[in-house]
């Protein structure tokens, strides 16, 4: 049996900026979690059941994180950048999850020390990971690149030291950004967030009730 190929991952637009100040108003949050939240007036006779209550706290939450993401992206942040859109990636995978196995909410909802016998255990973030990257092709490795940008691997090893002509190096102690970082950051911010209003949007319609067109009107 042939093996199947992994199909490659799709690399980050950078054409899509003239500058990075460019980028930087780009990667905005602007009102778009404003916009998924105004679907709770569509949810039939305003029901709350606590799967709405998860959707409403994962808007929150990717506000709160995009927000912080491009605050810090102008602040030239990389320590507090790529952690914060590696928390980011972690609620889509959540949420990739929770719209597949909408169960899996009263999961998430119990603390683990408190969590009732008859309500499985979470998956960890590696589980939820492989489920994601079932999906969307080139996840894992995003990931694990975030996680080397996290953890005191080697792109945060060389974050701050930046190469200068005849063996000479730069470094300041306040964070700056190498070349095209900034950008990147903004790239990658801006697919994950359209990703997750997509998501969110989906499970809106699949969970709470919500119509296909009201979802998805202009």
């Amino acid at each position: 049996m042939a093996k199947s190929r992994q199909q490659p991952r799709k690399m980050l637009d950078l054409d899509q900026f003239e500058s990075l100040e460019d980028a930087m108003t780009k990667a905005e949050p602007g009102t778009r979690y404003r916009d998924v939240a105004g679907l709770l007036a569509s949810i039939p006779n305003g029901d709350i059941t606590m799967l709405s209550l998860f959707w409403m706290s994962m808007i929150t939450r990717c506000q709160g994180l995009h927000s912080a993401i491009a605050r810090e992206i102008r602040h030239e942040n990389a320590a507090a950048v790529f952690p914060l859109v590696r928390a980011y990636a972690e609620a889509a995978v959540v949420l990739i999850y929770a719209i597949d196995h909408p169960a899996y909410v009263e999961t998430i909802a119990h603390h683990p020390s408190e969590r009732p016998k008859h309500v499985p255990a979470r998956k960890s973030v590696q589980a939820l990971i492989s489920y994601a990257s079932s999906q969307a092709a080139g996840f894992k490795d995003v990931y694990a690149e975030l996680s080397e940008a996290t953890h005191f691997g080697s792109t945060a090893m060389w974050a701050a030291i930046h190469p200068g002509d005849d063996r000479a190096i730069s470094w300041t102690s306040y964070p700056r950004w190498r070349p095209n970082q900034g950008e990147i950051a903004c790239a990658q911010v801006l697919e994950l967030a359209d990703v997750m209003e997509e998501l969110l949007r989906k499970f809106a319609v699949r969970h709470l009730g919500v119509t296909h067109e009201s979802a998805y009107a202009d």
